[in-house]
């Protein structure tokens, strides 16, 4: 048999098998850039600490202010610092990619990677250079300036985030998947029909939120007992978070003769998409974190803007002179239907 016979022969691979290829591929490299290269430099780190812990003054010096050292620790202080940020931060990066990037992937997956493993640097610097400059003091305010260890440690955080950047494959996001089209009767002249829906972040992302909101008041209570000059801080980030959540974290959908409206439900942000303006439309399927770095009002690689709440079904609306529009929303199929109706009508008086 030869050459030509047997390539004929042998099965062709699918673009479904090479999507699979590609998204296993990057899965591999993502762990062994945010998991196992941050394995490797956590215990190298916490294996120096370990080492040089008998040499370093008791209590030491924990942090540094303008005039030198102002705060004080156990030693052993370092050894939690290097695992907890050097090893868990990375491991829950790396969990939250794998656990919502599972059909899609794209550059947030990538740089998210490519950041557990800068931060692993970042904490080996930082944690080695603070004991290794302790060794051999009697006491913990003779250790100079911490600048230089900063230094070092944002150095290798950029580093190393570029490094496992480019140790990544660059798989982009599969196009958005139009679903199958809802069919509506033509509108006579006269006849008015309005589609309404609630556009409204997932349940997930919502206790999310919460989680992050109730340690930011744990944080502002501690800080009212320790240190009430500055609780207003923290009281500050959770007013203006819990505004921003508010404000993004539900929508008011409207689909009719005057074209495609989208309100949050404290009235801001919104957005209106006159029919005049509306080239083409369409129900597709969205993956936020894939096509658009995250949930929210994102801008995609692609140029798509896009207020994106849930995996799901969402209206693509093609704008004439602006960004198409993407909205996240349960029965997106009806909502693209009716501005397709109204623009075939438009399109029909127009004939």
């Amino acid at each position: 048999m030869n050459d030509r016979s047997r390539s004929s022969d042998a099965p062709e691979l699918s673009v479904t098998d090479v999507r699979h290829d590609e998204l296993r591929r990057a899965r591999r490299a993502l762990v062994v850039v945010g998991l196992v290269l941050p394995v490797m430099l956590t215990a190298i780190a916490a294996g120096l600490v370990l080492a040089w812990l008998p040499d370093v003054p008791d209590p030491a010096a924990t942090h540094w202010g303008p005039g030198g050292v102002d705060g004080f620790g156990a030693p052993v202080t370092y050894l939690w610092l290097s695992i907890g940020l050097g090893l868990g931060v990375p491991v829950l990066m790396v969990i939250t990619v794998l656990s919502v990037a599972r059909g899609q992937w794209g550059g947030s997956a990538r740089l998210l990677g490519a950041v557990a493993l800068g931060m692993s640097g970042f904490s080996a610097v930082l944690t080695t250079g603070s004991v290794w400059m302790q060794r051999g003091l009697d006491d913990a305010t003779q250790a100079g300036s911490i600048l230089p260890t900063v230094i070092g440690g944002f150095s290798a955080l950029l580093v190393l985030t570029a490094a496992g950047w480019v140790l990544q494959p660059d798989v982009h996001p599969t196009p958005a998947v139009a679903l199958q089209p809802a069919h509506l009767a033509s509108i006579s002249a006269g006849e008015r029909i309005v589609w309404l829906a609630t556009a409204s972040m997932a349940r997930a992302g919502m206790i999310a939120l919460g989680v992050g909101i109730a340690a930011l008041v744990g944080i502002a209570a501690v800080t009212a007992v320790q240190a009430p000059e500055i609780v207003w801080i923290p009281l500050l980030v959770i007013v203006l978070i819990g505004v921003a959540v508010g404000a993004m974290s539900s929508f008011r959908v409207r689909a009719g003769a005057e074209g495609l409206r989208v309100r949050s439900l404290l009235g801001f942000p919104r957005i209106d998409v006159p029919l005049e303006q509306i080239i083409s439309v369409r129900a597709v399927q969205c993956h936020p974190f894939a096509e658009f770095g995250g949930w929210g009002w994102r801008l995609s690689t692609d140029g798509r803007n896009g207020i994106v709440l849930r995996t799901g079904p969402a209206i693509e609306v093609q704008r004439r002179g602006k960004r198409t529009l993407v909205v996240t929303v349960d029965g997106a199929e009806v909502g693209a239907a009716t501005l397709q109706a109204y623009l075939d009508r438009a399109r029909s008086a127009q004939a």
